[in-house]
């Protein structure tokens, strides 16, 4: 995103206080979630971070679409069971992808920014659910689910990736 920095602090810091209430919530109403056996950090490198904003930004101009932010959806590299044990998060490999927003009625919808046309945005939520019942694609206006999408990944969870 090349060498012009900023230091305008961002709206979003939280005072440390909040950071260990928001972490003591959780620990308190998901306490089978704690410890190394599931994973509550994710990383990515700032060099994929910003080269996604990057593209995303340029893509959704190009395309005349207005990114209003980055939605990240919980998933997972390997298939696991209900309620499997994933000690260090070796077993199934928990992570995130991201993928960019765009306001639709009111709300910040998920879109495919790569697979949108101009004007308009391609809603994950078309995408990213089946809704045929022997699992082919129902709607042939579609992209090819084999074709690359501007959903992206490359987040890992800790502890794989963290101290």
């Amino acid at each position: 995103m090349g060498n012009n920095l900023t230091s305008k602090q961002p709206s979003n810091l939280i005072t440390i206080k909040e950071a260990k209430n928001q972490l003591e919530n959780f620990k308190k109403a998901h306490p089978k979630y704690n410890g190394n056996e599931y994973a509550l950090r994710s990383w990515i490198s700032l060099e994929a971070l910003e080269e996604y904003l990057e593209f995303v930004k340029k893509t959704a101009a190009d395309k005349k679409i207005e990114i209003t932010g980055i939605e990240f959806i919980y998933t997972q590299y390997k298939e696991g069971k209900p309620n499997m044990e994933n000690a260090s998060n070796e077993d199934y490999e928990l992570t995130l992808m991201f993928a960019p927003t765009t306001e639709i009625e009111g709300k910040n919808v998920g879109i495919d920014v790569l697979n949108s046309e101009k004007d308009q945005p391609l809603k994950l939520s078309d995408i990213l659910v089946d809704d045929s019942e022997d699992g082919s694609e129902s709607n042939p206006n579609l992209p090819d689910p084999n074709k690359l999408s501007g959903v992206a990944n490359q987040i890992n969870s800790c502890p794989n990736m963290c101290l």
